[in-house]
C-alpha cells in the first residue's frame, strides 16, 4: 500500500467524530420524553451515516484499489476513490467541523457546560484538518486556514454569542462551504 494511503486514514476521525456527535444528539433529543421523535431518528441515522457507512466506503475503495480485487471494475472504484477521498474527507473536513460544533452548540444549550467544552474541539479540529489536508499548499494556505478558526472562535467568543447565535452561524457555514466546495471540486475536475 502507497504510504500517502496510511495518512488517508487520519481523515476519518472527523467524520467519526461527528457521527459521535449525532448520536449524543439523537441521546439528548429522546431524553424524558415518552414518544420517541422522528427528529431523534434522524440524528441517529446520520450518526450511522458519518461514523461507520462513509467510513466503510472509504477503506472498502483504499483497499480494493490497491489490492486490485476487481480487476473489471477498476475505472469505477478509482473514481470512487478520487471522489470519496477529495470530496468527504479532503474537502468535506471543514464542513463536517462546522456540523460538529453547530451540533454540540445545539446540545450545550441545555447544558452548563464552560465554553471551552464548544471552543477546544473546533479549534484543535480546524487546525489539525487544515495541517493535514494543506500541509503541501501553496501561498501557506495551511496557516491561512488555521488563522480562520481561530478568527471565528475570536470573534464569536469575543461577542459572548449565545449558543443559538453559534450554532445559527456554524450551520451557515457549513451549508456555504459544502456549495462552495461542489463549485470549486467542480472546477478542479474539469481542469484536470
Amino acid at each position: 500500500m502507497e504510504v500517502y494511503r496510511f495518512q488517508e486514514f487520519a481523515y476519518l476521525s472527523i467524520p467519526v467524530v461527528l457521527g459521535l456527535e449525532f448520536f449524543l444528539n439523537a441521546r439528548d433529543e429522546r431524553k424524558g420524553k415518552e414518544d420517541v421523535p422522528l427528529g431523534s431518528y434522524v440524528l441517529d441515522f446520520l450518526g450511522f451515516v458519518f461514523a461507520a457507512l462513509i467510513p466503510a466506503i472509504f477503506v472498502f475503495t483504499i483497499f480494493a484499489v490497491e489490492s486490485k480485487m476487481f480487476t473489471s471494475q477498476t475505472i469505477a472504484l478509482a473514481r470512487l476513490d478520487r471522489y470519496a477521498v477529495l470530496f468527504l474527507f479532503m474537502g468535506g473536513g471543514w464542513w463536517q467541523i462546522y456540523m460538529f460544533t453547530a451540533l454540540r452548540a445545539r446540545r450545550m444549550r441545555k447544558d452548563e457546560r464552560s465554553m471551552w467544552y464548544l471552543w477546544t474541539p473546533f479549534i484543535a479540529a480546524g487546525i489539525f484538518i487544515s495541517l493535514l489536508v494543506l500541509w503541501v499548499s501553496p501561498w501557506n494556505l495551511k496557516w491561512i486556514s488555521s488563522g480562520w478558526f481561530l478568527l471565528i472562535f475570536g470573534v464569536l467568543a469575543g461577542m459572548r454569542a449565545r449558543m443559538k447565535t453559534v450554532e445559527r452561524v456554524m450551520w451557515s457555514l457549513a451549508g456555504i462551504t459544502f456549495f462552495v466546495e461542489i463549485l470549486i471540486f467542480i472546477w478542479l475536475d474539469s481542469i484536470v
